[in-house]
């Protein structure tokens, strides 16, 4: 911690040294200054879009070219690089966001700001359901976000919107989008297409796919640590293989991903309504782990089979009625299966179907008053069936009711909101043998989780904006966590729950100063969380069936930590041009001071900058002292980055910390340090709108483990890599 905060604070005293630069520096011309400003995107997961500006929460916004860039297999993966964001990188195909040390059943993951329906939530080895290759934005709230999207999203929310459903008349009849893309580490090959047909006024229909294919992934050196490499036999260390001691490759890694999607809506002047149908496929691997091989058996190679099939409705109508702005009312229903596979025997399958549906009225301004009232009904059928089955069937329904304001005061912003949820759970069985259960009683489970938040934007001087924002939220167990007992082959886990858990309950803060014009931009951001009831999924140390036994239990938590980034910008912020005095040359454009009257300043579209950024999250199990489990190390970068109107390139330093501060049974994760580049070039060939870019990952090839991963001690992180990509739109 004391590294993130002298580091937070070194950024914080230049900002406002080159800020009171800013405020002496001479002006040059009397024509109004243009500056730098961080760029604002919408953010469309609530019922009102708001800008990263506009929210008291943090929030981290990836679209356009850059998502296309940071674009990887997993939505972990390809978030796994910003302020705040892991992922828990189980295996090249299974990786799901963890933000600010929080996951799984902490981590709502939406698409269009409805449920994804998978069983990412539920284990490491299961992979979200959503692809990246043709998401519009991926836009993240690092921190509470109860409110608007329930008691999973405790520790935070991922939403990944598309244009399935089209929401406004385009302007041509027809335009679409063609991305693909190489990877050396892996051998990634990757393409997607996207079209969008207008034929006549008001009818809009879109059609995409996308195809992704990797082999094994490439790797420095022995995908093993040496302790494990201690526990071989001399017959499996001269296997280089699956099953032995793997080197250059890490077997069993492969991923195969197919993503099909049909929409269409009726669009008029005051909104939409619309309908899709998409379907995801998805087969990959798991890497073996020696610790529980019989070395006198072949192990299997394990892989999941993913099949999900979803319907989505959406509508948004602006002044629907008196009294009120807007109404947006989404619906989707889903099917999801997946097959656990060992060799060719399927040892388990995963099924979950439901519903979730939303309302949200944004109601016209009351005085100084806007803001939206909703309701939510959620119901899902979960089962895992075979021989490997740690849940029996389950049902989980949650009615819910929120309400979101904000009140404007000139400098001062202050919005807030409050949740009421109910939540009732069932399982068929109460087989002791079978669930955690030690009565029939425990069957049925009703929950009422309650949360409220309230924050303040205080936009204190030109280009300066403080934010604070305080929460109080309830999750209620899901039911895993109350009903599970059995083993699950795919994570070498058995696992038990605990049916007498009750609510988790979090009280944060979270203090965020920002900077969005001048020289230099940024923020730093702050937080602090404490649980009553945290219900932690730790290891007991204990076998059980030739699998070491991890549980569900609650504890007294406390997470804080920050993120910090400062961007110093070395050209000038604006281009003086000269006004045509004569007419005749009005294009010209010098870089000159000029009189009063003789010139007018543009933003200069080149912008060559400094980054520096950081970020370190601490946990504590305050009932004993101990560090929770797979939190993410202190993480700082420096990367020099360039972007003009058709050429962007950035170099970049990265550097992970050791993470020697580690829960009862699991053991430190040495450091790395990673160099990475990328160039990227625009251009236009006629109707198109063309992007192509090349990216290198880990050039120094160093071996690097991610602590966040369950399987970190037999899965390295990818050696050096090369990524080659294009997008067009047209």
């Amino acid at each position: 911690m004391k590294k993130f905060l002298t580091t937070a604070a070194a950024l914080l005293a230049v900002a406002s040294f080159a800020a009171a630069q800013d405020a002496v520096r001479p002006t040059a011309s009397p024509t109004p200054a243009v500056t730098a400003e961080a760029e604002r995107v919408v953010v469309t997961g609530g019922a009102i879009e708001q800008s990263e500006t506009d929210k008291a929460q943090s929030v981290t916004i990836l679209n356009g070219n850059n998502l296309k860039q940071k674009a990887a297999p997993t939505l972990g993966d390809t978030l796994s690089s910003e302020l705040g964001i892991g992922g828990s990188g189980f295996t090249a195909g299974a990786s799901r966001p963890i933000i600010r040390g929080q996951a799984d059943n902490r981590i709502r993951v939406l698409n269009n700001g409805t449920e994804v329906f998978d069983v990412s939530n539920l284990s490491p080895d299961h992979a979200p359901s959503v692809s990246a290759l043709l998401s519009q934005s991926v836009e993240v709230v690092r921190g509470p976000a109860t409110i608007l999207f329930g008691s999973g999203a405790i520790g935070g929310v991922v939403n990944v919107t598309d244009n399935v459903i089209p929401v406004e008349q385009p302007p041509t009849a027809l335009s679409g989008e063609v991305d693909g893309r190489f990877d050396s580490a892996d051998l990634e090959r990757s393409g997607a297409i996207a079209l969008t047909l207008s034929p006549f006024k008001h009818w809009v229909f879109h059609a995409e796919g996308s195809l992704l294919r990797t082999d094994d992934r490439d790797i420095p050196g022995f995908a093993l640590t040496p302790n494990i490499q201690a526990t071989l036999t001399p017959a499996q260390l001269a296997n280089n293989g699956f099953g032995g001691n793997p080197f250059g490759t890490v077997p069993n890694t492969y991923v195969k991903t197919k993503d099909y999607a049909i929409g269409g809506s009726y669009v008029w002047d005051n909104g939409y309504v619309g309908a899709s149908f998409t379907q995801f496929l998805s087969v990959y691997g798991v890497p073996d782990d020696p610790e529980v091989d019989d070395p006198t058996v072949p192990p299997d190679r394990v892989r999941l089979d993913v099949d999900k099939r979803q319907i989505n409705a959406r509508s948004s109508i602006v002044n629907p009625f008196p009294w009120f702005s807007t109404v947006n009312a989404k619906f989707v229903y889903t099917d999801y299966k997946h097959e656990e596979i060992d060799g060719e025997t399927v040892g388990s399958t995963f099924k979950t179907s439901g519903v979730d549906s939303r309302l949200e009225l944004v109601h016209k301004p009351i005085g100084l008053f806007e803001g939206s009232i909703g309701g939510q009904f959620f119901y899902k059928e979960l089962s895992i069936l075979g021989a490997d089955a740690f849940l029996q069937p389950s049902k989980t329904t949650e009615i819910a009711v929120f309400l979101f304001e904000e009140l404007k005061l000139n400098q001062v912003r202050l919005q807030f909101g409050a949740r009421v949820e109910h939540q009732a759970i069932h399982i068929d069985s109460s087989d002791p043998d079978l669930t955690s259960l030690t009565s029939p009683d425990q069957q049925d489970q009703d929950f009422l989780p309650v949360s409220g938040a309230v924050g303040v934007l205080y936009d204190f001087a030109e280009g300066w904006q403080l934010a604070v924002n305080g929460t109080y939220s309830q999750r209620a167990p899901t039911a895993e966590e109350l009903f599970a007992r059995g083993p699950h082959d795919a994570t070498f886990q058995f696992i038990i729950g605990d049916p007498t858990l009750s609510e988790e309950k979090n009280i944060g803060i979270d203090v965020s100063l920002r900077k969005t014009a001048g020289v230099v931009t940024g923020s730093i951001s702050g937080f602090y969380n404490h649980y009553d009831g945290f219900i932690d999924f730790a290891s007991t140390g204990e076998i059980e069936d030739g699998l070491q036994v991890f549980v569900y239990t609650p504890k007294t938590a406390e997470f804080y930590g920050g993120e910090a980034r400062a961007d110093f910008h070395f050209l000038p912020l604006s281009l003086t041009k000269m006004r045509d005095q004569d007419g005749k040359d009005a294009k010209s454009v010098k870089n000159i001071v000029a009189g009063p009257g003789d010139s007018e300043s543009e933003q200069n579209p080149n912008d060559l900058f400094l980054r520096l950024q950081g970020d370190y999250v601490h946990a504590t199990d305050l009932d004993t002292g101990d560090p929770l489990p797979r939190i993410t190390p202190l993480r700082f970068s420096a990367s020099l980055n360039y972007q003009g109107e058709k050429w962007n390139a950035s170099i970049e330093g990265q550097r992970v910390d050791a993470q020697d501060r580690v829960a009862p049974f699991e053991t430190p994760t040495p450091g790395y340090t990673f160099l990475n580049a990328s160039v990227g070039y625009k251009f236009r060939t006629g109707p198109t709108y063309n992007y192509v870019y090349v990216k290198g990952t880990n050039l120094t090839d160093e071996e690097a483990r991610d602590h966040l991963s369950f399987l970190k001690e037999v899965l390295p992180l990818a050696g050096r890599g090369v990524v080659v990509g294009f997008r067009t739109t047209f």
